[in-house]
């Protein structure tokens, strides 16, 4: 397996629901694990063809070393987990491992704002 490295540093968020002392549903985020890799910028997300398009709007991909995705023995997915980068909310849209050769992962991520 290549080492793939990285010059930025991620912390992968697990989110676990719980109730408010309304009853209403509300979700905590606990740090998973640390990872480092590569952030880039997928797509623009937006037809626009404008200069002024919104970072925001945006689709990422962040690549990095190849990891099981499961904290514990809940499976990490697009419902259950985020990532944070340099203090930035990143919603996952998939984990990719490609053509499951365990060799990196390929994590798709749309950028949510600022954590607050």
């Amino acid at each position: 397996m290549s080492h793939i490295g990285g010059n930025t540093d991620a912390t992968v968020q697990i989110g676990m629901v719980q109730l408010n002392d309304l009853g209403n549903e509300v979700t905590e985020w606990e740090n998973a694990f640390p990872i480092k890799g590569f952030l880039d910028l997928a797509n623009e997300g937006t037809n626009s063809h404008n200069l002024m398009h919104r970072v925001e709007d945006a689709d990422y991909i962040f690549l990095c070393n190849y990891f099981a995705p499961v904290v514990g023995k809940v499976k990490l997915t697009a419902e259950n987990s985020r990532l944070i980068i340099a203090g930035e909310v990143y919603e996952v849209k998939v984990y990719d491992d490609p053509m499951n050769l365990h060799e990196h992962m390929e994590i798709y991520l749309k950028y949510m704002g600022g954590q607050s």
